[in-house]
């Protein structure tokens, strides 16, 4: 009896699993560039100057152009 309902609960998971992935994505994540300078060009003319380091850069998420190549 637990697995039926177990199967219940998995059935539907990996239907919609399935339909999310297959779509075709729609943004793409790209460096926010300008942020980056504008902190790296505050960080010059600060009084207690500091060298940036960036581990996990920022990110923007730009929407992907429409054109379709044939």
């Amino acid at each position: 009896m637990k697995s039926r309902h177990q199967l219940y609960l998995f059935i539907p998971a990996a239907a919609l699993l399935t339909a999310c992935s297959t779509a075709p994505p729609q943004y793409v994540m790209e460096p926010d560039y300008d942020y980056i300078q504008k902190v790296e060009a505050s960080s010059k003319y600060s009084t207690h100057a500091a060298k940036i380091y960036w581990v996990n850069p920022p990110l923007k998420r730009q929407q992907l152009s429409e054109t379709k190549q044939d």
